[in-house]
């Protein structure tokens, strides 16, 4: 969902949106949810540099449960490859906004879709399993060039 938060964060990382599992209550038991960027074709870089996805997130998220940044590129014309994990979270960030990078180097001039995904795990004990938290949100999503 997009829009302002009643839930989770008490408010947007900057601005009044932001986008989020529920924006008004915890996400529901069996999550198993997925938001898909647009299509888009990483430019080429020098050898020297870098190209990261960076965003603000919060969560809050069962134990056993995670959210993931994936990554699915174009092999043909409208045929998708499955989709690759990049990072895992979980847990909660301490009730703070964090700032990760992640590295889409590998993926330069090739045509790509990020996917945000938050899943409920199925082990552990079924305490931890049944439990949901407020969810992950995620605020100032971008895609910038780095120079070691």
């Amino acid at each position: 969902q997009a829009g302002s938060p009643t839930a989770g964060p008490s408010e947007a990382y900057s601005g009044s949106n932001l986008t989020g599992t529920v924006l008004d209550g915890n996400y529901p038991d069996n999550v198993n949810s997925i938001l898909v960027s647009p299509s888009m074709v990483l430019p080429a870089i020098a050898t020297s540099e870098e190209i990261h996805l960076r965003f603000w997130q919060w969560f809050s998220i069962g134990g056993y449960d995670n959210a993931s940044i994936m990554v699915s590129e174009e092999t043909a014309p409208g045929v998708w490859s499955g989709w690759t994990t990049l990072a895992t979270y979980s847990g909660n960030s301490g009730n703070v906004w964090s700032y990760p990078l992640v590295d889409l180097s590998g993926y330069t001039g090739k045509k790509v879709r990020i996917g945000f995904a938050l899943k409920q795990g199925n082990s552990g004990p079924i305490y931890y399993r049944t439990y949901v938290g407020a969810g992950w949100f995620f605020d100032d999503v971008s895609i910038t060039f780095y120079t070691p």
